[in-house]
């Protein structure tokens, strides 16, 4: 798999999965700004102990209730309380169940401690923004983008609801588990784009995890984000014979170190995307490090460079006239 292969998006649920710190809530920001723009009404779900996303777009942090923060791009923080008010009272109609049972604070604190159970229910919600929410609520979304957990804790939710569905036992919740493993096997409607730095660890944690992906949910990332790319247009990456070769016209010795730690930190991170290019078996999509030459950029500037980058620009283009 290549580099040049053009990847596009045209399932409406993507999750975006990747090692913390590599910048998953960046590129997730980035797909939904490029799909809102480009008419789609767009959802960013995230589940976190607080709303990153608002504050990069200068909004105050929102709620379990999705919040528009600009034309046809809303963001939601997903609660485990409020999903499981909202599964058994609006969805299932056991109000009485959930006011005398579930509202009950030692039960509370049992399910809060059951493994796996918030995980089932942040991919329930998701399948009822996908699935139900236009029938039950009048409420659509064209694309609903998950800026899922941390590698680990982010791929064990494609797992859980089959996990919970092969119980030998009976009930709604298990039929649900089952038709939300459904949905997130379905490369159709589901799809995964994983982001990776071009640093060691990065890559190694990447690499092992993909192939997770061939058995839960069932089929590989759709892309790869490579994040500060150093694959940049017209930059020749290479070791220099000598300082004096690379940089002639610098007389500071300081900064003529600085520069040659530049150079060998790009050359580093070109390697590193080289060897995702060759092992991953997933299309790349190079992201520039746009910080080299300005490392004070604003968090929706970044936001608005990474939508327009050409690969990731390409992405959004040619999914947007998939889905016409």
């Amino acid at each position: 798999m290549t580099e040049n292969q053009a990847p596009s998006l045209k399932q409406k649920l993507i999750f975006v999965t990747g090692k913390g710190g590599v910048g998953r809530t960046t590129v997730a920001s980035a797909l939904g700004l490029g799909f809102a723009e480009a008419g789609e009404n767009t959802l960013i779900v995230q589940w976190s102990f607080r709303d990153f996303i608002s504050p990069q777009w200068n909004r105050d942090p929102c709620g379990h209730k999705h919040v528009e923060i600009q034309k046809n791009l809303s963001v939601m923080n997903f609660d485990p309380s409020e999903a499981m008010k909202e599964y058994f009272v609006d969805h299932l109609n056991m109000k009485l169940l959930y006011n005398l049972v579930l509202q009950n604070k030692q039960v509370q604190k049992l399910l809060q401690s059951a493994p796996g159970l918030e995980e089932l229910f942040f991919v329930g919600r998701l399948f009822w923004l996908c699935e139900l929410a236009e029938e039950e609520a009048n409420l659509k979304f064209d694309r609903i983008i998950v800026d899922a957990p941390a590698t680990g804790h982010g791929s064990a939710l494609f797992g859980i609801a089959r996990t919970i569905s092969a119980f030998e036992i009976t009930g709604p919740l298990v039929d649900e588990a089952r038709r939300v493993s459904a949905l997130l096997a379905d490369s159709e409607k589901t799809a995964i784009v994983t982001v990776s730095l071009p640093e060691e660890l990065p890559v190694e944690e990447t690499l092992e995890v993909l192939p997770r992906y061939k058995e839960e949910p069932g089929h590989l990332p759709v892309a790869l984000v490579v994040n500060r790319s150093a694959n940049l247009p017209g930059l020749e990456i290479r070791e220099p014979a000598s300082p004096d070769f690379l940089y002639p016209a610098v007389q500071s010795v300081d900064l003529k170190a600085e520069l040659r730690a530049l150079q060998s930190d790009l050359r580093r991170r070109f390697e590193m995307e080289q060897r995702l290019v060759r092992e991953s078996q997933v299309p790349l999509v190079s992201v520039p490090d746009f910080m080299i030459d300005n490392p004070a950029l604003e968090p929706a500037l970044i936001i608005r460079q990474v939508c327009n980058s050409p690969s990731f620009h390409d992405l959004i283009r040619q999914t947007s006239e998939v889905r016409k």
